[in-house]
């Protein structure tokens, strides 16, 4: 091997042994590898609905069922499996009002078998339950639904005059689900809540007259609300379901 082959070779490897020093000086570090631990959140299980069970329907076992709810989002009103037996206690309980399906079970919405009778549990507290004769006549042509709001219109001899406003329906005959499947109930008596007071005019007024029931839009009137304030007798005619 001549002299200059030698003296090529010798630049060739001078020169990559010098490349690979710069590559290795110029090259950057790494970034550093974050490792994420996921932390396990704590839960507690709770007692929610399987279904959509309607006011005043029994609950069985396969109307509700446990799951895993975040301890942090549990309300004291919820039932836990830190409650023994819960879930069989439940069984012949009466929901109360609405309960939707995934929606936790709170006693506050079921009424225990062997307790107060439905309708009692259904009032509002200091409220009353009273009845009326009712027709389609006098009722908005039969389309008056438990859980609406109506007002009611008294006649006597020529005279119709508001008396009461905003009364809760909580039954028509024995049907009391606020969602029926018909949108029309033949019935012949309407029960409606009313406080003590309000209970009291109204059997006074019922045997002077006679009661025609006014369906109320579920919808708030736009702009301010007519409110109507009349007496009779010194007698405070109600606005609202209240005296």
């Amino acid at each position: 091997m001549n002299v200059s082959r030698l003296a090529i070779l010798g630049v060739a490897l001078v020169a990559g042994v010098g490349a690979f020093f710069i590559m290795m000086t110029n090259r950057s570090d790494p970034e550093p590898v974050q490792i994420v631990q996921q932390v396990k959140e704590e839960s507690v299980r709770v007692l929610i609905s399987t279904r959509d069970i309607q006011r005043g329907e029994r609950l069985s076992i396969e109307d509700t069922t446990w799951i895993a709810w975040p301890k942090k989002g549990i309300q004291p009103t919820f039932i836990t499996d830190e409650m023994s037996d819960a879930r069989e206690k439940l069984q012949q309980a009466v929901a109360r009002s609405l309960i939707v399906t995934g929606e936790p079970i709170v006693q506050a919405k079921i009424i225990h078998a062997g307790s107060s009778g439905l309708m009692a549990a259904m009032l509002s507290p200091g409220m009353r339950a009273v009845t009326l004769r009712i027709s389609p006549e006098t009722s908005s042509g039969g389309f008056i639904l438990p859980g609406d709001e109506v007002d009611l219109m008294h006649t006597e001899g020529s005279t119709t005059r508001l008396i009461f406003e905003k009364v809760r329906v909580l039954a028509i005959n024995t049907i009391y689900s606020e969602n029926t499947e018909s949108p029309y109930i033949e019935g012949s008596n309407m029960t409606l809540e009313l406080s003590p007071e309000d209970a009291e005019v109204f059997l006074t007024e019922r045997s002077n007259g006679t009661f025609s029931v006014v369906l109320r839009s579920i919808f708030k009137p736009e702009g301010d609300d007519v409110r109507v304030e009349r007496k009779r007798n010194n007698v405070n005619i109600i606005r609202y379901g209240r005296s």
